[in-house]
């Protein structure tokens, strides 16, 4: 799985689970747990996507 594949695909997951906490009528742990893996999830697969589009300008210099 390439960079860009994984930036993507971490950053779907992470908005899944943020819509997940949104809609859902849920408190406590569990709302804590899903929003934190939520930004955890989306700041990676960014961080990934980010390093990506580095990689690709630096190689068509």
């Amino acid at each position: 799985m390439g960079n860009r594949s994984l930036g993507l695909f971490l950053v779907g997951i992470g908005t899944v689970f943020l819509i997940l906490a949104l809609t859902l009528h849920i408190a406590g742990l569990l709302y804590g747990v899903i929003l934190g893996s939520s930004i955890l999830l989306n700041v990676s697969g960014a961080g990934i996507l980010m390093k990506f589009i580095a990689d690709e300008k630096l190689a068509n210099l």
